[in-house]
């Protein structure tokens, strides 16, 4: 997972750079004017911020596991990235929240963060975010059969933020910080955690935002039974 994610910051700063360059505009100036998907805090639990999201677009690629994993998330990431650069869709051209073309034959998605790392069906998946701008209808539909459009539905996520640098062990430190901060809280989790990763690797360690999440409902009161079953 370390060489991966170190191949998904450098292929975020190629990005990065491009859209900067026809723009003219720094990276760090670009970065900071990315959309995100809109949230509203809905409490914390210690450091665990409860947010709530609506419905958003995304288009998403497998990261299957097995011999190649770096290779294969790479792949997914690069799969996503040509499909917000007009490389490997389909259909009119749309509108931008941002003036940037790198084709003439098709203008780009702008560009949206964070870009989440999550649990899927079968494995692990990677999404970018659609500005909010698209509906499902107006969203250019892809030309590889890698990447999916989909619609999040609408999720209450514990959220976790750290700086520095997210490698294996951080990683996996931070996941279960976040599910022991959420132990005898009134929320559980709901399946396993993801990474959300929103800087490109020139960003200082110190000043990087990195945040494990994972989907949560209202706990459920215990029963006698089970608090009995606790107390012994």
């Amino acid at each position: 997972m370390t060489r991966w994610i170190v191949g998904i910051r450098l292929a975020m700063t190629a990005l990065l750079l491009a859209v900067s360059v026809l723009i003219g505009g720094g990276v760090m100036a670009q970065t900071n004017e990315i959309e995100q998907p809109p949230y509203d805090v809905i409490g914390t639990v210690g450091a665990v911020e409860l947010r709530q999201y609506g419905p958003r677009l995304a288009a998403e690629a497998d990261m299957n596991p097995g011999p190649g994993v770096e290779r294969a998330q790479y792949a997914a990431f690069m799969a996503l990235a040509d499909f917000i650069f007009a490389k490997n869709r389909q259909g009119p051209e749309v509108a931008m929240t941002a003036p940037v073309a790198i084709e003439q034959a098709a203008e780009p998605i702008a560009m949206t963060a964070p870009v989440a790392m999550e649990p899927g069906e079968d494995g692990q998946v990677m999404r970018f975010f659609m500005p909010a701008a698209y509906t499902m209808e107006t969203l250019p539909r892809p030309g590889d059969d890698r990447v999916r459009i989909v619609t999040v539905p609408t999720q209450t996520l514990a959220v976790l933020r750290f700086s520095g640098e997210a490698d294996d062990a951080e990683v996996t430190k931070r996941k279960a910080e976040l599910l022991a901060g959420l132990r005898g809280s009134a929320w559980r989790a709901v399946g396993d955690p993801g990474l959300f990763g929103y800087d490109p690797p020139m960003t200082p360690p110190e000043q990087r935002r990195n945040e494990v999440f994972v989907e949560v409902m209202p706990a459920q009161p215990a029963s006698a039974a089970e608090q009995a079953s606790a107390d012994e």
